[in-house]
């Protein structure tokens, strides 16, 4: 059989999904599946070989011993090979090494097709057993079409003429990694893990774990490349593997226990967390010249004992005679900090503490390397500021020149939560005031300390809009910011004892509850449950904008937060179904804007706030998340007002990327309003409107955190629209743009639990579109993960959800031909919809699910399908 296509070409990974599904069907079914399938003739005649070559080597491609050049050498020993011996298509040249699997040889090819060296593996005796043989070809096609410049390619497989399983492989000449980078400078050392980390990443993208990461397989060759070896040779030769996973005992599965993870020393299953700890560890020796475990270990088992009971040793406190750095000093102090936390979060013995993917310890090594916050340390103030001043170190002291240094002086502290020490200038204030008080001198004394605690006050504002605001849309930064606004509170409050509470005190402290307030009620820290603390600090907040009105009406961004602090309201009302109640806080929050535009005409952040609050008026009237008015064409009309303000902004060339922004909302909202009215061409015009501002708008920002979720909120919607509307492919499209913002979040911020949450969610809209082309196979696997309770969808998105789920699976399954099958997950999934339906029956998208379930229902039932007549061997879920 030869591939005439590429892993790259877009078409392949429905061809695997459809090879998958097809080879346990009969020969005599699947002709008509492939033409049904949707591929091209070429992609169409690829299956075909793939499937002839699978019935071809059914009983084991690897059982057909291969024929040799001459007779072998009666007095070798069975595992060896020879000079000039052939196996298969291979002539051996040289041993080059040895291992525990058996014995590695240079070989070229020697059936004239081409010239080229190869590396063979020729497996020992007692790793021949059919099963093993049976794993290697069903494992062979998959690796084979591993194409990355990391990793070197399977070329061939068989069994010698006695036997004995071989890999052929790219030929690598190089050093092992932990050598190759011995006594480089820190910076090199990373930067080649990044390309061995690149490598493991992709191949477990494409379903594929290592399981035997250790340095005889990552060579570093003359080039500086980094090449992986023995992809799938574990696996294959894993004597528990397939068995269901019923196996306690009777087997060892294969590794190296230096290297291994806990989980694998204990003999549980392998899995993408398996090779992340084996990459702490490598790191971990690339980077001190030592192991975190089993130093002293002289035995595997020592070694096993070791990794299931050892601490790692934190890599900075290591002994200058543990190491083989002979610079070890200079590099522990580099170590110390985020290189620490790092590695000991790759190298956590649960599982579920390490890095969630290879991507997102990639993601920290390289924000190592680029002098910014890593996710696997706390994000306390003092760290990120550290981390922002070591960025900006010239920016920075041209400040400090020109005076900037007070500002950053004082935010240091502020950030530090420091009460005693809070600011210079606030304790200078402060004391110097009392001082003054009790001198002789008391009138000029009050005058002087009322202006230091109003200069105070200035800058203490002035650190809040330029340096917490700075860091709100990072990834962990309103975390961060909510920690500086409660300080700053503390701040006001005892500045504010000291003045009794007079007007200016009273709208310098409403200003930082409602700050605060907006920040808590950020959906990113909402999720944490910080929803009813958002709604008591409004509340604080609205009597003392009454009382500070009088000292802050010349400014405009007193009026923005007084209006936000109503907004916070009408969340908090709208959220408990009290809809009176949200309503007249909509009105006061417009109310509030139109005040402060009478005494600021034309001001773009009193503009800006207005639009908004016409945007929060739209969501009361009809939205799809929480309870509304029902009355869509008042939501189009308040979303209109808002995009005319916006809109108008633009034309004038002083719009922000936060009003950029809101028009990507207003265009989103709006293609929900009209798909909710059946206006489809609206719809899908609205819906590309939302797309185009979106991306637009990470494109300028990209490590904007609220504009990346808007781009995978809009990319969401608008996929779940065209699904309905069976454009299926524009859908797809739309559902791989949300699932790539998502896991972008989720690799900048792997400690935010939400984000994988939603992006499971977000996958059924995939999975739909998948279906909805004529790939049910590839969209069997992420239906099984929705369906499945431990992926814990239900407490995140409520039981409809995954009824919905259980139905977009009936479909797959359908499609598929396993009506019984389908027929199980429509009869579980069909009284949680109608009860869904029949309790809001004013909600569309449950009353449309729920018809969706019942056509289907109709239509296994007039096939005949009955549950009892297919039993697959591992349940969808």
């Amino acid at each position: 059989c030869r591939a005439t296509m590429t892993q790259n070409d877009p078409r392949w990974s429905q061809i695997r999904a459809l090879f998958e599904a097809l080879i346990e069907r009969p020969a005599a079914e699947r002709e008509s599946l492939i033409v049904g399938s949707g591929l091209d003739a070429t992609a169409q005649d690829e299956l075909r070989s793939l499937l002839q070559h699978h019935d071809q080597h059914a009983t084991g491609f690897l059982g057909v011993p291969a024929q040799p050049l001459a007779a072998p050498d009666d007095d070798l020993p069975s595992q060896a090979a020879t000079a000039g011996q052939r196996l298969g298509a291979w002539e051996i040249v040289r041993r080059v090494g040895q291992g525990g699997m058996g014995e590695v040889f240079e070989a070229r090819r020697a059936d004239g097709s081409f010239e080229g060296r190869a590396a063979v593996k020729l497996l020992k005796r007692g790793m021949d057993s059919a099963a093993v043989l049976q794993r290697f070809a069903q494992e062979r096609q998959a690796l084979a079409r591993l194409n990355h410049p990391h990793i070197a390619r399977l070329l061939d497989a068989g069994a010698s003429a006695d036997g004995l399983p071989y890999f052929v492989m790219e030929f690598v000449q190089g050093r092992p990694i932990h050598l190759a980078t011995a006594g480089q400078p820190l910076e090199h050392r990373l930067r080649l893990f990044l390309q061995l980390a690149d490598a493991v990443s992709y191949a477990h993208r494409n379903l594929l774990v290592h399981r035997d990461l250790k340095p005889s397989n990552v060579l570093v060759d003359g080039e500086g490349q980094v090449k992986l070896l023995d992809f799938g040779i574990a696996k294959a030769l894993d004597p528990l593997e397939g068995d269901g996973g019923d196996t306690t005992v009777g087997g060892q599965r294969p590794f190296t226990p230096n290297y291994a993870s806990p989980e694998q020393v204990r003999g549980e299953p392998a899995s993408t967390s398996t090779d992340i700890y084996s990459l702490g560890v490598l790191l971990y020796q690339m980077l001190t010249g030592a192991r975190p475990t089993g130093r002293q270990a002289t035995t595997p088992q020592d070694a096993m004992r070791a990794v299931l009971e050892e601490e790692p040793t934190r890599p900075s406190r290591l002994s200058e005679a543990e190491t083989q750095d002979p610079h070890w000093l200079a590099t522990r102090k580099r170590l110390e900090g985020d290189l620490d936390h790092i590695l000991l979060m790759a190298l956590e013995k649960t599982s579920a503490r390490r890095y969630a993917t290879v991507d997102a310890l990639v993601a920290d090594v390289q924000a190592f390397l680029q002098g910014r916050p890593v996710g696997a340390r706390a994000a306390s103030p003092l760290y990120v500021l550290a981390k922002f001043v070591r960025r900006n170190r010239w920016p920075v002291l041209a400040g400090l020149v020109g005076g900037t240094g007070l500002v950053f002086g004082l935010a240091a502290t502020l950030l530090q939560g420091r009460a005693a020490a809070s600011l210079g200038v606030l304790g200078l204030a402060g004391g110097l005031g009392m001082a003054l008080v009790q001198g002789q001198r008391a009138a000029a004394a009050r005058d002087r300390a009322q202006a230091h605690l109003s200069e105070a006050r200035a800058i203490a504002s002035d650190v809040m809009v330029r340096h917490a605001d700075a860091v709100h849309h990072l990834p962990g930064g309103a975390a961060l910011k909510a920690e500086v606004l409660n300080n700053l509170i503390g701040h006001l409050d005892r500045l504010a004892a000291q003045t009794s509470n007079d007007a200016t005190s009273s709208g310098d402290l409403a200003m930082a509850y409602a700050r605060l307030a907006h920040l808590l009620s950020d959906r990113l820290l909402a999720a944490q449950g910080h929803e009813l603390s958002a709604e008591q600090h409004a509340r604080r907040s609205l009597p003392l904008f009454e009382a500070g009105e009088p000292a802050h009406a010349g400014n405009p961004w007193y009026y923005v937060w007084w209006s936000r602090a109503w907004r916070t309201r009408v969340a908090a009302e709208q959220a408990r179904d009290d809809l009176g109640a949200a309503v007249q806080a909509a009105d006061q929050e417009a109310a509030i804007a139109q005040r402060g535009l009478q005494r600021h005409p034309e001001q773009g952040d009193l503009l800006s706030e207005l639009g908004s609050a016409h945007v929060v008026r739209g969501h009361l009237c009809s939205t799809w998340s929480l309870t509304h008015l029902n009355q869509h064409e008042a939501a189009l009309a308040s979303f209109e007002q808002a995009r005319v303000i916006y809109q108008g902004m633009v034309a004038r060339g002083t719009a922000t990327a936060e009003d950029l922004h809101q028009l990507g909302t207003i265009a989103g909202a709006s293609m929900m309003v009209c798909f909710d009215l059946d206006r489809k061409e609206d719809a899908v015009r609205h819906g590309e409107a939302a797309m185009r501002q979106r991306q637009a708008n990470v494109d300028a920002h990209p490590d904007h955190v609220a504009y990346r979720n808007g781009l995978a909120t809009e990319a969401n919607n608008f996929s779940y629209v065209l699904n309905a509307l069976g454009q299926f492919h524009h859908a797809l499209v739309c559902a791989q743009t949300a699932d790539a913002a998502l896991l972008q979040l989720e690799q900048a911020d792997p400690q935010h639990a939400p984000w994988r949450e939603i992006r499971l969610r977000a996958s059924l809209h995939q999975a739909r579109a998948l279906t909805g082309l004529g790939r049910p196979a590839e969209a069997l696997p992420l239906l099984q993960v929705l369906c499945d309770p431990a992926t814990q969808v239900a407490a995140a998105g409520g039981p409809w959800r995954v009824a919905w789920a259980r139905l977009e699976l009936a479909h797959a399954l359908r499609d598929l031909d396993r009506h019984g099958q389908a027929l199980a997950q429509v009869e579980q999934a069909l009284p949680v919809l109608d009860a869904a339906a029949q309790a809001n029956p004013g909600d569309p998208h449950l009353v449309l699910q729920a018809q969706r379930g019942h056509r289907l229902l109709a239509a296994l039932l007039s096939a005949g399908a009955d549950p009892a007549a297919e039993h697959p061997r591992s349940p969808p879920a």
